[in-house]
């Protein structure tokens, strides 16, 4: 017996509006949407702030206070840390040492979790039979045997830091009490200062949080806020995402590069709309797609046009508000 199985008009919708789109891609060259979301964006793709970015790593180097990058969801705090991850092991602090650095990305931890977290960032070894407690007592102690015998001090970088758990946060603090009295009775040649510098993200809700609870670390932290794109950097922004599609990023240059299909006033509006945030820019670029896709279809025209991005601004409007 054969079954027909009939295509829903669900199915059909989306596949046709899957074809508008790819239609509407390959017009202007692409391999993928320009705006797909990524976890961990290739480097090509980050639009860096050079003062701010100088800014934090200053800090890091003068070794005089943690670091809390402070900004709402999508506002780029990933990117300034992956880039002052990148700039760090070729610098040293002002005592001559050098940085051994750790990135943990992950969020919702447990106490283990973190601690293990923390030991594979910084290439510390351990039992994984261990508690928490022997994990982090053996990065503390691989990391005061670095900085007094290889004068490398440690950086470590802890993503939306408030989304673990409190009894993993408290792990932190040990780190940055580092070296302990006892270790300094230990190890003699170890100086009255941090040898270990945390570097924080998360939003104001999350600096607000540590403030009440864990005053300890935050009365020795810069809270730093994420600038938002301003119109250039925006347009930086929409334009690097479309060379990558287009397979072009390597030959990409920030003084000289085309927006095509964009115009340069709808680059404005969605920035403003998306009040310089690079993920809802992101957002709202592929609804501007959309429609400008529509239009491919039914004019031949690709463009994204200010008309559009009013269109696609407003309709966002709300959603924006609502996750803000």
């Amino acid at each position: 017996m054969t079954i027909a199985i009939h295509e829903s008009a669900l199915i059909r919708h989306f596949n046709t509006r899957k074809e508008v789109l790819r239609n509407w891609e390959e017009h202007i060259g692409c391999r993928f949407s320009p705006f797909r979301g990524y976890k961990m964006p290739d480097s090509r793709l980050y639009v860096e702030h050079p003062d701010f970015l100088d800014s934090i790593v200053d800090l890091i180097i003068t070794n005089e206070r943690h670091i809390f990058l402070r900004g709402p969801v999508g506002s780029g705090k990933s990117t300034l840390m992956l880039l002052a991850l990148r700039d760090l092991p070729t610098l040293a602090d002002r005592r001559g040492n050098k940085f051994i650095t750790g990135y943990v990305g992950m969020t919702g931890l447990y106490e283990k979790q973190m601690a293990a977290a923390i030991a594979d960032s910084l290439r510390v070894k351990y039992r994984r039979s261990w508690e928490s407690s022997q994990i982090i007592e053996a990065v503390a102690k691989e990391s005061v045997r670095r900085y007094i015998e290889e004068k490398c001090r440690t950086a470590l970088f802890i993503e939306d830091v408030a989304d673990n758990q409190e009894a993993a946060f408290h792990k932190l603090r040990y780190l940055a009490d580092l070296p302990t009295e006892e270790m300094m009775h230990e190890y003699p040649e170890a100086l009255d200062e941090p040898i270990v510098t945390l570097i924080m993200s998360g939003t104001a809700v999350y600096w607000n949080a540590m403030l009440s609870f864990l005053p300890q670390i935050a009365d020795r932290t810069e809270p730093l806020d994420v600038p938002a794109l301003d119109d250039s950097k925006a347009r930086e922004f929409i334009g690097r995402r479309i060379a990558y599609a287009q397979g072009r990023i390597d030959e990409f240059d920030p003084n000289n590069f085309d927006v095509y299909p964009f115009d340069e006033e709808a680059i404005r509006i969605i920035n403003r709309a998306a009040r310089g945030n690079p993920r809802d820019i992101r957002m709202l670029a592929r609804g501007c797609q959309q429609v400008a896709a529509e239009n491919l279809r039914k004019t031949g025209n690709p463009e994204v046009t200010s008309e559009i991005a009013e269109l696609v601004c407003e309709a966002y409007a709300t959603l924006l508000k609502e996750v803000r």
